[in-house]
């Protein structure tokens, strides 16, 4: 073979090979385009397609009286969807002009032409997710389906709806800060944070493909998961009282301009919270519920911790309500510091703890514990703790202030007497609260809760009404005998509540005014004002605390701000709660009985005159006096302080009330036994003795 053969044959062999190559690779693309052409398909979607979680609808919030307090509110987000196979150009060109008349008519966001232009460079290039409106209701939705284009179908119009949910409060700033909220951009708060894996649900899941422009779509699709809905919850709020609650502190912290207020009421046999405010000033003076003060806020309590001190002494077996003490007019020595009432209650002497409490004199608390648990600091703070006071309530919301009560080994000289009257402790008004309720439930705490039941589809699936927690912290007794004290503070002529004395029903509670502690700022000039007690006492429905921060004006104490909001609260729930009103029948044998003899100061006399109706002008200058009833229809009065010089009669009274009256006259009193007083050394009537010594007994 000659060398142009050879050259030859290697050219065709090459041009042989090449041939064959080309046929394989058509063949290799004739294969990819028919008889693989499912499975290459797949895979370029699944490079293009993800799973989107679909959230579940939020449960439902309601009150007790089955009103809903928040819930779910459903809206649309609306896209075309323009490179649907469906709409054809003349689909479209038919509905164009139609369609952008409709769009400015509704959205008015632009001129007519210019969504006309929208529409059609939109179409132009095939867009598969226009917007056409981010936040439809339902109205609006209906609506837009009719509207050109959309209402030739689903594929031909090319109309894609999302659904979105968005949570609203139906009625306003009703117990806003309690119920909560649901917030993207920030935490949640109240119930819908603490009660969030309830509410929630179970997310769904859809798959969605990506399209030309970084939008996805949905894809329908067999495998698609429906979401769980959340579970309901149903609170222990009562509207109407919540209603009550609220706008009676919005009105009085307006007519006082104070910084914020709280206000909580509970039912005292299962400790559910039936209403619950919290409002705070705005920049524009208005008020709103910008923050949870009722567990959030922690301040020394002031006066109304003196309840647990007396509480403690009377469980301790230490003193009962007849016992007195000697408060040396308002001032004690407490090591290197002297206590004093704040320049009142300086005309007493000696104060039983029910007088003391109603004045709230600070020295007589005091020297009490500094008396009785100086010796053993423990046994008080075990007192404490038994009472409950030294955790939190535990109630199902986040953001619970703990207590602030240091333990004996870290007490100063100062610390119990300061203790005493309401310093170098810190609570919440829900801790201070749950603690006087335990009081008015004859001495058994039960802890405070806001979900009553969870329901799922109708179905209750926990109902915390049925399980109350309940813990014994003293005796019935001492339970009782707080209660007694309790009531002299509004119905002692000299208490610092006796303003809100209802003729109707009665109420025991406490006083207190502390300064607003501002951390290591130290304290503020502003007061904080607290009333917190139980209506009605007889037979206790409802305990209820008031506090306001930063009233203004000269009366500015919880006895003159807090109480009356109060009064105010518990009359309007009181009237509006028929079980709370029990009728007396005219035959009842209570009604023939006679008034017990009655002596004391004219305000406390006139203070009873006035409960049962009773007219009687007291001649000027009386001071103290006599009541009895000789006769059905027979008042007879005696006037007890008629000479200065002259042995008054004090058989009859308390304690108190006979030294006031004695003292007043120059003489020292030593007196014997507990309760009223039966006998006197110096007869009534006789002239004073010259030694100036009386003795009393009492009974």
């Amino acid at each position: 073979m000659n060398i142009k053969t050879s050259i030859l044959f290697r050219v065709y062999l090459l041009g042989a090979f090449c041939a064959l190559f080309g046929v394989a690779v058509l063949g290799k693309v004739y294969m990819i385009q028919t008889d693989k052409k499912n499975n290459w398909k797949a895979m370029a979607d699944s490079l293009n397609t993800k799973v989107f979680s679909i959230p579940a609808e939020r449960g439902n919030i309601y009150s007790a009286d089955d009103k809903l307090l928040a819930t779910s509110v459903p809206y649309f987000e609306l896209h075309i969807d323009f490179g649907s196979s469906a709409m054809t150009d003349e689909i479209f060109n038919r509905n164009v002009d139609s369609l952008a008349h409709y769009m400015w008519k509704n959205f008015n966001q632009k001129s007519e032409s210019a969504y006309r232009r929208d529409l059609k460079a939109a179409r132009k290039q095939k867009k598969r997710y226009y917007l056409l409106w981010p936040k439809a209701d339902y109205t609006l939705l209906k609506k837009i389906k009719q509207w050109p284009l959309f209402r030739e179908g689903k594929f031909k119009g090319g109309l894609i709806v999302e659904t979105h949910q968005e949570r609203t409060n139906p009625y306003g700033y009703l117990a806003k800060r309690t119920i909560g909220l649901k917030r993207t951009n920030a935490a949640n708060v109240g119930l819908e944070e603490a009660a969030d894996s309830l509410l929630t649900g179970v997310k769904g899941k859809m798959l969605k493909q990506k399209i030309a422009g970084g939008e996805w779509i949905p894809i329908k699709s067999a495998g698609q998961i429906e979401p769980k809905n959340g579970y309901d919850i149903i609170t222990t709020i009562d509207l109407g009282l919540q209603d009550i609650t609220t706008s009676t502190l919005l009105q009085q912290l307006t007519a006082y301009d104070a910084e914020f207020g709280s206000a909580i009421l509970m039912e005292v046999k299962t400790g559910a919270i039936k209403a619950i405010a919290n409002l705070g000033k705005l920049k524009d003076g208005g008020y709103a519920e910008i923050y949870n003060h009722a567990i959030g806020l922690s301040n020394e309590p002031g006066s109304v911790f003196k309840t647990a001190g007396y509480l403690a002494l009377f469980d301790d077996g230490y003193i009962t309500p007849n016992d007195s003490i000697n408060t040396n007019h308002a001032s004690a020595q407490f090591g290197p510091q002297r206590l004093t009432d704040d320049g009142h209650n300086t005309q007493y002497t000696f104060l039983t703890p029910g007088k003391a409490l109603a004045i709230s004199s600070n020295v007589a608390i005091a020297k009490w514990l500094t008396e009785k648990y100086g010796s053993n600091k423990s046994k008080y703070y075990d007192k404490l703790v038994q009472f409950g006071l030294t955790k939190p309530t535990g109630i199902e919301l986040k953001g619970e202030v703990s207590p602030f009560i240091r333990t004996p080994d870290k007490w100063s000289q100062l610390s119990l007497p300061w203790m005493a009257h309401g310093y170098e402790v810190k609570l919440t008004p829900l801790q201070i609260l749950a603690f006087y309720n335990a009081i008015a439930n004859n001495g058994v705490r039960v802890k405070p809760y806001l979900i009553q039941q969870v329901v799922d589809n109708g179905k209750v699936i926990r109902d915390n009404g049925k399980n109350i927690q309940q813990q014994k912290i003293c005796s019935p007794q001492a339970a009782a005998w707080a209660k007694e004290i309790l009531l002299r503070v509004t119905e002692d002529p000299n208490g610092t509540a006796k303003s809100i004395k209802s003729p109707y029903y009665r109420i025991a509670g406490k006083t207190g005014t502390a300064k607003i502690s501002k951390g290591k700022e130290g304290y503020s000039n502003e007061n904080l004002s607290s009333f917190v007690g139980f209506f009605p006492a007889d037979n206790p429905l409802y305990s209820c605390i008031v506090v306001v921060g930063g009233p203004q004006g000269l009366l500015n104490t919880g006895g003159a701000v807090s109480a009356p909001i109060f009064r105010i609260m518990a009359d309007k729930i009181i009237t509006s709660n028929i079980s709370s009103n029990v009728a007396v029948n005219k035959d009842s044998a209570r009604t023939n009985q006679l008034l017990p003899m009655v002596k004391g100061t004219v305000d406390a006399i006139k203070a009873i005159n006035d409960r049962f109706k009773i007219k009687f002008d007291f001649k000027e200058g009386w001071t103290y006096a006599t009541l009895q009833q000789v006769a059905p229809k027979k008042i007879r009065y005696i006037n007890q302080d008629a000479d200065e010089q002259v042995m008054p009669n004090v058989k009859g009274m308390l304690l108190d009330d006979a030294l006031y009256l004695l003292e007043n006259r120059g003489l020292k009193v030593a007196f014997y036994g507990k309760g009223k007083v039966i006998t006197q050394s110096v007869a009534p009537g006789s002239m004073l003795p010259g030694s100036g010594k009386v003795e009393l007994v009492l009974n």
